[in-house]
C-alpha cells in the first residue's frame, strides 16, 4: 500500500464519522451509535474468540492474538551493496507484529531472488501506520 492510499483510507474513515456525527446530531462521536463500529467490534471479538479457542486446542497457555496491522518498512542501501547510488526503499505490508513485518519484507524484497537481492539493503525502521483493519475500516 502506498502512503497516499493509506492517507486516503484514513480521510474516508474520518469523513464517514463526521457525516454520522452530523446526521445523528451527536455532540461527540459515540461508537455505540455507529453501526459500522459495532460491526467491526463484533468481528474483532469473533477473531479474539477464535484465537483463544485455537490456543486452548493447541495447549498454549497464553493465546497469541492475531491482529494484522499495516506497517511501513523503510530500508536503505548498505555500504557493501551492489551500487552505492541505490535509493532508499519503502514497503507497506500487513502483519501481526513489527518483527513479522520486517521478516516478511526481507523474505519478499531482500532475500536471494527477492526484489533487491541479499546484502543490498538493510531495514532502517518499521512503523505501524494503520490499526487493525476491523477496527478502522
Amino acid at each position: 500500500m502506498s502512503e497516499v492510499f493509506i492517507a486516503e483510507l484514513r480521510r474516508l474513515q474520518w469523513e464517514r464519522i463526521a457525516s454520522l456525527v452530523e446526521k445523528e446530531r451527536m455532540a461527540a462521536y459515540l461508537p455505540s451509535r455507529d453501526s459500522r463500529a459495532i460491526r467491526y467490534e463484533t468481528q474483532r471479538l469473533q477473531r479474539l474468540t477464535a484465537d483463544v479457542a485455537e490456543a486452548e486446542r493447541s495447549g498454549v497457555a497464553v493465546p497469541e492474538i492475531r491482529r494484522h496491522r499495516v506497517y511501513r518498512i523503510d530500508a536503505g542501501p548498505t555500504a557493501d551493496g551492489p551500487s552505492p547510488d541505490m535509493s532508499a526503499a519503502v514497503v507497506h505490508l500487513m502483519a501481526a507484529s513489527s518483527g513479522e513485518a520486517a521478516a516478511r519484507a526481507w523474505t519478499i524484497h531482500g532475500g536471494d531472488g527477492g526484489l533487491h537481492g541479499r546484502g543490498g539493503y538493510r531495514i532502517a525502521s518499521v512503523q505501524q501506520v494503520l490499526p487493525e483493519p476491523g477496527e478502522v475500516f
